[in-house]
Parts: structure tokens; C-alpha cells; sequence
């Protein structure tokens, strides 16, 4: 619990974290009403886990005394193949294949193409916002994540790539979420990812009780939890980070992309009521800031091994370290990154990300003024993330990093092989390394960020000496 924060806001009472202010009012959610949240999960999910894994079992056995090679050790395909075969399934399947009254498939629609519409920001802001503050400082989130070991620098990248990949899984088209739909059945096998996880944690603690502290954290990948993960995706794009590159959705477009995580939020197993509105939407969110949001060492591990994981991406999608570190503060606030101990880089980078911010204000307004312009971006990036990510080495979403009784990280530092060092935009004679040095891990894509700083600001400068000739000119000719 933040102590900054009251522990019961009344309606009326100004919150404020980490650089985000609200007034709390009835509809917001008390922590009467998050807590119980921390022992509730998907049931269903984890029942149809169990039944797969003894259905599992006996096709293992079977292919033993028939001397047959082994079955698929594929929980979906196993469900695909055997849900009318058990009741538990039945029930699984026919719930996650049945469209909800309410959803709207042409919303769905159009809320997958907002992704693609702002794609720069909403990557950025998903990496600095989604990953930096909100991943590492939901102490719940974060805890069951060190365990799985997935957040290694030796297992990150793939674990990030594996989330992106599902995110640009179910933005695909309007074919992909819908039942048998690519992106639909990825959502499944995440579920069941989930209920496998938890199921090991749990394991586990029976045996090693102090394993996982079930009192303070609840239930691995709880309700809450989830509630927390698509409040993440769909509501901090709209207010906690989109704005700060001075880009405001339009309340269509918020509602459209809200609308289509709650229906993922269904297919996950994840309880929905809360994102019904745009209002109860931005109101779970705001709550859950003010009371699931606070540091811890481990917070400050993830942060650094995120960071020493993405700076050193391969090209063109390298990006520096400084970089990250000043666009985290400029999303996130100084308050946030000095708890997580991030670093302070100069004037050079923070030029660097007003650039970036330029660069997505401008696209944004482009593509406002420009309806043909903003269907070619549109296409673009979702033809290019879907070839170069979303097909590459397409993930089942398989349990592969599991739980074990000492299985911890700490804080690493990023090792690679010479073959795969990241590109460097510039590159100096060794003699002035040391005057330059900062300069030359930059990536492709800060050195349009930079380019589009200093073109700006020779702009802005251009025009006020232009208009200060003009009016001394004038002021000339009135004398």
C-alpha cells in the first residue's frame, strides 16, 4: 500500500500517483471490493486443465502398450479433438465458441485497427508504460512473473516477443478473434498458459508454503490479476499514455478498443463487468492505480533486466539505453523511475524522445486530415508486424517456463554473441570514442527522432527570426 495514498478515499478526495490525478468517486472500486478479487480465478479454466491432462495421460499410456508414437502434448489440440468426449470441456468449449450478444463485430473492427493507427506510440507507450511502471510495480503480477523465470534477460525478449505476438495475433483482421480464428484460438492457449502456471505454483506451495505468500498476493493470475492485465492494454493506452504525446483518442476510438478487450477479457476467462463502459473502464483503471501500484526490489529487478533486454534488440529495432530511460521518465514521471532506479540521461536524449513525441504527433495529425494517408498506415503496419512477428516462429503458447523451488533472477546483464551485437546508427574512429561515446549506441530509430528534433526546432527557430524581421520591419516603417 502507497502511504501517500488514503487507505479508504471517500467521493470527493484528489488522488494523485505517479504524475496521474483523479477524483475518486462511488463508482470507483474500494478496496472492499478489489480484495476478495485476490482469492477468486478462472475456475473453468483451471477444471479443463486438469481433464486435459488426464486425457493426456491416458493417450500417453495407450500409445505405450501399443507401441505407437506419442500423442501431441498440445492441450488445445487435445481440447479440439476430445471436448465432447467430457462435460468439464464441453462447457469450456462451448463457452469460449459462443459469441456474446453483445459484442459488435464491426466495433471489434475498428477498435483493432486503432492499434495500427497509432502503432509508434502505442508500441512505445506499451514498452515504457505497459512493461516499466505498470508490469513491474503490481507486485502480484510481478511475483508469479521472477518465478516463471521468464523475466531473465536470457528468456525476456522471447516472452516479450510471445506477448506481442499474441497482441498483433488478435489486431490481425476481423477473422482472427472470431471462433477458430487464429488469434481466437492464441487466446485460448494463453488461458490455458495461465491455468497451467497457477496450477504449478500452487503445487508447489503445498509443500514450501513461504514459496508464494498467497496471503498478500492472493492466488497466482487472480482475478484481480487479470482484471489488471486488460486494464493494461485497453484502458492505459487512452489515459495514461497516448496523452503523453499529446495524442487524444476520440471517444469512438476508446470505445471501440475497450470494447474489443472486453471481449478478450472474455475468452480469458477474466471477469468483464468492469469494462461495460468507456466510464466503469477508465474508473477500474484509476483504481487499480491508486491501490495495486507500488515498488518493491523485485519491481526494481524487472525494470533493469527489461531495460538491459531492450537496448540491446537486434537492428532495426535497436534502441539505446539512455533512450528508454528518458522516454520512461517522460511517459512515467521522475517519482516512478527514481524508486526503480533508472538512470538520468542528458539533454541529448531527451531531445532524442521530443523528437519521437513529434514524430507521432505529426503521423497522428496526418492521419487525421488525411483519410487515404491513414489507410495506407494502417495497412502498412499490419502487414509488416503480422509478416515480420507475427508469423515468425509462431509460438503454441506452451508451458515452458515453469515454476521451480529456487528458481529465482535477480538483476543480469545482457550477454550475446559478437555475431549478433546491435547495429550501431554511428560509428566513430576509435580516437574519439571517448568524446562521442554517448552517441554511438543510438538505433535507426532514433536517428530519425533526432533528425525530426532538430528539423522542428530549426523550424521554429527559422520562423520566430522571421518574425521578428517582420515586425522589425514594420515597426521601421511606422517610424
Amino acid at each position: 500500500m502507497d502511504p501517500t495514498l488514503p487507505p479508504h478515499p471517500n467521493p470527493g478526495d484528489h488522488i494523485g500517483k505517479w504524475g496521474y490525478f483523479f477524483t475518486w468517486t462511488d463508482s470507483h472500486l474500494s478496496r472492499k471490493k478489489t480484495e476478495p478479487l485476490r482469492q477468486l480465478f478462472d475456475s473453468l479454466g483451471s477444471a479443463a486443465l486438469e481433464r486435459l491432462q488426464s486425457i493426456q495421460s491416458s493417450l500417453l499410456d495407450d500409445s505405450r502398450i501399443r507401441g505407437t508414437s506419442p500423442p501431441s502434448n498440445d492441450l488445445y489440440t487435445i481440447l479440439q479433438n476430445h471436448h465432447r468426449e467430457d462435460e468439464v470441456l464441453t462447457q469450456f468449449w462451448n463457452e469460449t465458441h459462443t459469441v456474446p450478444d453483445w459484442v459488435n463485430w464491426e466495433q471489434l473492427e475498428r477498435g483493432q485497427r486503432f492499434l495500427y493507427r497509432y502503432i509508434i506510440a502505442n508500441t512505445v507507450g506499451f514498452a515504457l508504460q505497459g512493461f516499466v511502471a505498470e508490469n513491474s510495480a503490481a507486485s502480484g503480477v510481478v511475483e508469479v512473473l521472477v518465478r516463471t523465470g521468464s523475466f531473465s534477460t536470457r528468456m525476456l525478449l522471447k516472452r516479450l516477443l510471445e506477448t506481442f505476438q499474441w497482441l498483433i495475433l488478435v489486431t490481425h483482421d476481423l477473422a482472427a478473434i472470431q471462433p477458430g480464428g487464429e488469434g481466437h484460438t492464441a487466446t485460448l492457449r494463453v488461458r490455458l498458459l495461465h491455468s497451467s502456471v497457477r496450477q504449478r505454483i500452487l503445487h508447489l506451495c503445498r509443500t514450501k508454503p513461504h514459496y508464494f505468500n498467497i496471503d498478500r498476493h492472493g492466488v497466482p493470475i487472480n482475478s484481480l490479476d487479470s482484471i489488471h492485465s486488460i486494464s493494461t492494454f485497453a484502458c492505459n493506452p487512452m489515459w495514461l499514455q497516448l496523452p503523453k504525446f499529446k495524442i487524444t483518442p476520440s471517444p469512438e476510438e476508446v470505445k471501440d478498443y475497450i470494447a474489443l478487450f472486453r471481449y478478450l477479457g472474455y475468452l480469458l476467462g477474466t471477469p468483464i463487468s468492469c469494462f461495460e463502459t468507456v466510464e466503469k473502464s477508465k474508473h477500474t483503471m484509476e483504481s487499480l492505480v491508486a491501490h495495486e501500484l507500488h515498488t518493491t526490489d523485485t519491481s526494481r529487478v524487472v525494470a533493469y533486466n527489461f531495460i538491459e533486454c531492450v537496448a540491446n534488440l537486434p537492428a532495426p529495432f535497436h534502441v539505446s539505453k539512455k533512450f528508454i530511460e528518458a522516454g520512461s521518465r517522460w511517459i512515467n514521471g521522475d517519482e516512478i523511475c527514481d524508486e526503480l532506479e533508472l538512470g538520468k540521461p542528458g539533454f541529448f536524449y531527451q531531445l532524442i524522445f521530443a523528437g519521437c513525441c513529434i514524430l507521432v504527433l505529426g503521423l497522428a495529425w496526418l492521419q487525421r486530415m488525411i483519410p487515404l494517408f491513414d489507410e495506407f498506415m494502417i495497412k502498412f503496419s499490419r502487414d509488416l508486424l503480422y509478416q515480420k512477428i507475427g508469423l515468425r516462429e509462431y509460438t503454441r503458447f506452451d508451458f515452458k517456463h515453469i515454476p521451480r523451488v529456487g528458481k529465482t533472477i535477480g538483476r543480469e546483464r545482457y550477454r550475446q554473441n559478437e555475431d549478433s551485437q546491435p547495429w550501431k546508427a554511428c560509428k566513430y574512429p576509435p580516437y574519439l570514442n571517448y568524446t562521442f561515446y554517448d552517441t554511438t549506441d543510438i538505433g535507426h530509430f532514433e536517428l530519425v527522432c533526432l533528425t525530426v528534433a532538430l528539423f522542428s526546432g530549426g523550424l521554429l527557430t527559422g520562423c520566430v527570426i522571421q518574425s521578428g524581421l517582420w515586425a522589425y520591419s514594420k515597426m521601421r516603417g511606422l517610424a
